[in-house]
């Protein structure tokens, strides 16, 4: 064989479901296996542009990271890539804690203290600052800071209804194209809904390759736990890069998820009604039990799937003083199970009632009630427990069936007074008197911070220097304010002096070009600033003068409100006597 020339070509390539994944910069190939029907699709960046294919960037704009950020690096080769925080010489987390790198960040991530009760090895808390929230709880920006919160009371809504795993239209929807912030809650046609344990078949749910977990929801006691992502594609229920995603069963028998974006395009999550969402609360980390060499051993079930279901459909009511679990008759004896056999954890508790078509088991709310485990987190109390039921051939030994199920209930609650009492103060008949007016002081300060005044005695300013003046009063009561009335200038320490130059009249400035009023009417301060001009044609001392007034705040605001046009308002305050400050 001869070779004539021999072309080697390397090029980074993004499998995608479709040529419209691509970037606009970028190429689609189109390729199919030998004897195969089904028609896979990569995306590369052109000539002149780097990236994954998806996202392609001009070599010559963004060879200095400008493009890029925050939490990413520039490759010359592959454009803007995620700077992996975990694989660093130095993690960023403390010994004790698992870092877990996200696109663009890092978590540190401590396994909870609850798994060594048995729950999933998966639950995980996170860290808030330099604490680590209790388990259940996520560091959550709320009002502009970060506080360790309860995503069950902070989510936000995914309501599309071309989620549905019944959804075969081709109006095609990607979850790359969206910023998932924090913690999300699932609705369909308004009712709470989840995403899929199964493998959902591709081109449903309103995407090319739907997205899937591969293992089961949590349980209310297990707190926050990691979940693996899937999707379906080509034949395969895994054949994009899988990523991690956390989730919460919530009191109201919802679950709420921490999302991340899929690795390309077009992926979506699923969503699923919610006649699936009971079966899978009941289940509460169930555990499954197998043989290994003669000896029991206990480990997660993986890759859960719902046509493995072997128990019919439960419900559960948490009531105020018993919980209850219902058995559908048809479906329990269809089962092969005997809907009158069962028990709780306490073989003698087994009081039963029928209800129509249902087998309703009550033990009540309190703890050691038949079993009863009660545990509290700081916001709910919950009570768990077991129903035991048996096989209808009652003539052989067979293993009962296991219901987990709990209920919890909130630690707070509230109540209120059905009778109105007003309040009232009889002083009329009692002695009065007229005390003293509060005792108030007005100062020059040096700057606009108003911390700094100057020295008793006369002060020297340039012409057009700027005067800050602060008043105070004396007042025990912080409901009260000192209000700016009236302040004048004139050529002697006299308040009445006949000869005066306003400043501030009826609480508001003569002229806004050289008097502003700073802080007036809104606590037992108040200050004001002038430009120092002659009130004449001579350089005499000068004095300022206010009157002020107190001001009740819880009747009325306080804080004047000036216009272009002085207005004089009915006054609530009760005036003082006038201050004096100078000379200037």
């Amino acid at each position: 064989m001869h070779l004539n020339n021999l072309l080697l070509c390397f090029f980074a390539a993004t499998l995608a479901t479709s040529c419209d994944s691509c970037h606009g910069e970028a190429s689609c190939l189109e390729s199919r296996e030998r004897g195969d029907s089904f028609t896979s699709f990569s995306c590369s960046c052109r000539d002149g542009f780097v990236g994954d294919g998806l996202t392609c960037y001009d070599r010559n704009l963004c060879n200095n990271s400008s493009c890029c950020e925050r939490g990413y690096r520039w490759s010359p080769d592959l454009g803007c890539v995620d700077v992996d925080e975990c694989s660093q010489q130095s993690s960023p987390c403390p010994a004790h804690q698992i870092c877990s790198n996200r696109p663009g960040s890092y978590e540190c991530l401590q396994p909870s203290s609850n798994s060594r009760a048995g729950l999933s090895s998966q639950s995980v808390q996170f860290r808030c600052g330099d604490a680590v929230c209790p388990p259940g709880m996520d560091c959550i920006q709320t009002d502009g800071n970060a506080r360790c919160a309860d995503p069950c009371e902070h989510y936000s809504v995914v309501d599309d209804d071309w989620r549905s795993t019944n959804n075969t239209s081709t109006d095609i929807h990607c979850d790359r194209d969206i910023e998932w912030r924090g913690w999300y809650r699932m609705f369909l046609e308004q009712k709470s809904a989840q995403i899929p344990e199964r493998c959902i078949a591709e081109r449903r749910c309103g995407t090319h390759a739907p997205l899937w977990i591969t293992e089961s929801h949590p349980g209310v006691l297990d707190g926050i736990v990691s979940r693996t992502v899937c999707s379906a594609w080509s034949g395969s229920c895994c054949y994009f890069s899988t990523n991690t995603v956390y989730v919460k069963l919530c009191h109201g028998n919802y679950y709420v998820y921490k999302l991340a974006k899929p690795s390309t395009c077009s992926l979506a999550y699923c969503a699923d009604g919610p006649s699936l969402l009971n079966q899978i609360n009941m289940r509460c980390g169930w555990m499954m039990v197998k043989e290994n060499a003669g000896r029991p051993r206990s480990e997660m079930k993986k890759n859960f799937n719902f046509s493995e279901v072997k128990e019919p459909p439960v419900q559960l009511t948490c009531g105020r003083d018993k919980l209850q679990v219902g058995l559908d008759l048809n479906s329990t004896q269809s089962f092969g199970l005997d809907p009158f056999s069962g028990h709780f954890a306490a073989r003698n508790c087994s009081r039963f009632r029928v209800h129509g078509d249902v087998v309703w088991y009550e033990v009540e709310a309190r703890a050691g009630a038949c079993g009863n485990i009660m545990t509290t987190n700081g916001t709910h109390a919950t009570f768990g427990n077991n129903l035991f039921l048996y096989s209808s051939n009652n003539e052989s030994f067979l293993l009962p069936k296991r219901f987990p199920f709990s209920c919890s209930y909130p630690l707070e609650t509230d109540t209120s007074l059905n009778v109105a009492v007003r309040p009232t103060l009889e002083w009329e008949r009692g002695i009065s008197g007229t005390g003293v007016k509060a005792t108030a002081s007005m100062s020059l300060f040096l700057d606009s911070s108003y911390n700094d005044t100057y020295p008793a005695g006369q002060v020297t300013l340039p012409v057009g220097s700027p005067l800050y003046v602060g008043v105070s009063v004396e007042e025990m009561d912080s409901n009260l304010a000192v209000v700016l009335e009236n302040c004048f200038a004139t050529h002697t320490s006299n308040p009445e002096d006949p000869v005066r130059y306003p400043l501030i009249e009826n609480r508001c400035s003569t002229d806004r070009r050289q008097v502003s009023v700073v802080q007036s009417g809104s606590s037992l301060q108040a200050r004001f600033t002038a430009l120092l001009f002659l009130l004449g044609e001579e350089y005499r001392e000068i004095y300022l003068h206010c009157s002020l007034s107190l001001c009740d705040q819880r009747r009325s605001n306080c804080v004047p409100v000036c216009q272009s046009r002085k207005l004089r308002s009915v006054s609530n305050s009760a005036a003082l006597k006038p201050i004096t400050t100078g000379p200037i």
